[in-house]
């Protein structure tokens, strides 16, 4: 798992990275090569709580689950569940459907208010809507193309205590409280970094995956902050 650990170029490119490769790749198939570093060797019994992420992989179709808006694949036992729900997934597709839609709204709902206008502004965008928009932009200029998602997959996913060597927690705490300008980390009750790839359809209807054109997965936070997930 520590293998595929790769360090942010920076905090926000984290969840909002622009698209800027190129030569997206069909893959018509919902093929997923998932990290198995560390499975147990042929014959050996390892309880399922200490297999390695994508040993156990759960699949949710939105056709059946409210508050779900795309399908999603992950390991299940890295994620919260409250009842039946997976509120982390949910806010990963609805991430997604915000890009997709180019919807601000929807995208504001899922970052810290303060910690996502601070960015914005050290970027040089004006508001939500201008930076969803370049993003937007450039994606359908890569895929050249209109797009669709389709599903979701959690490559893989690290907690605050997956590696010794995993600063990006302690960082992102600090440009937390410096934004919100108060101590906002002593109220975080979670933290998860993500890898996620997806696959959309563009208007001819082929099926290619996101990290085809980025050459990489997204790289995503989630906190929970005093009982309520955000994206960083």
């Amino acid at each position: 798992m520590k293998a595929m650990l790769k360090k942010a170029a920076a905090v926000l490119s984290s969840a909002m990275v622009l698209v800027t490769a190129v030569g997206c790749a069909d893959k018509d198939d919902h093929d997923h090569d998932h990290n198995l570093v560390g499975s147990p060797a042929d014959g050996a019994s390892v309880a399922e709580e200490d297999l390695p992420y994508g040993a156990t992989m759960t699949s949710l179709k939105s056709s059946n689950v409210e508050g779900l808006s795309l399908d999603a694949e992950f390991d299940s036992r890295y994620f919260a569940q409250e009842g039946s729900d997976y509120p982390e997934i949910y806010l990963l597709a609805d991430y997604l459907t915000a890009v997709q839609d180019s919807d601000a709204d929807a995208l504001e709902k899922l970052f810290y208010p303060s910690y996502l206008e601070t960015v914005l502004k050290e970027r040089g965008y004006a508001s939500t809507k201008e930076y969803l928009d370049n993003y937007h932009e450039r994606l359908v200029s890569e895929v050249n193309s209109s797009f669709k998602f389709e599903y979701l997959t959690v490559d893989a996913c690290l907690n605050e205590n997956e590696s010794n060597d995993l600063t990006e927690f302690r960082d992102l705490d600090t440009k937390l409280d410096s934004c919100a300008g108060e101590t906002v980390s002593d109220k975080v009750k979670s933290r998860k970094l993500v890898y996620l790839d997806a696959a959309f359809e563009d208007e001819q209807g082929n099926f290619s995956q996101l990290n085809s054109c980025l050459g990489n997965d997204l790289e995503i936070y989630i906190y929970n902050i005093d009982g309520k997930y955000y994206l960083f």
